[in-house]
């Protein structure tokens, strides 16, 4: 198998550890922090890499487990009641207003989810399918495909009495 260069993979997957991160994360200096952490743990993985999955499930694993982290510790750490809860730029493309809405409240209401259902929802959102779902966390596919509907659900009710 060919090498893996952290270059390439941070060009591939740099903006999904974002929006990855984003999702767990409101605060812009945070979510940066932890993406650049996201960055270094998979670049620190990757002479492990032995291709038993793809490249995306196991960055994303990497990203997952990093994202949890941080959420238990940041569950521990004392919260500072200045710093801002600032719109993720979940893509690189310009949003209109309207879409940008919606978006930020979208991503307040996963945010606002218990940690496994943030989890579930989160790799969804990034176009993995149920089976790498429930490879990257560690539960059985049907679970994944039932707690993902009701998070859906949920999400449309929530969006909506907005």
């Amino acid at each position: 198998m060919d090498p893996i260069h952290i270059e390439q993979v941070l060009q591939d997957y740099g903006p999904l550890f974002s929006r990855m991160a984003g999702s767990y994360e409101s605060n812009l200096a945070m979510r940066q922090e932890l993406t650049q952490e996201i960055a270094l743990h998979v670049w620190q993985a990757l002479a492990g890499f032995r291709g038993d999955a793809q490249l995306k499930t196991y960055v994303l694993k990497i990203a997952h487990n990093r994202c949890v982290q941080h959420v238990l510790a940041e569950s521990k750490r004392p919260k500072a009641d200045s710093l801002s809860e600032e719109a993720l730029p979940l893509t690189s493309k310009p949003l209109e207003a309207e879409q940008q809405l919606m978006l930020d409240k979208l991503l307040g209401a996963v945010r606002k989810l218990p940690l496994k259902h943030r989890q579930l929802i989160t790799l969804y959102l990034e176009g993995m399918q149920y089976n790498e779902i429930a490879e990257i966390c560690g539960v059985s596919q049907s679970n994944v495909g039932v707690t993902i509907n009701r998070i859906r659900k949920h999400l449309s009710e929530v969006l909506h009495n907005e």
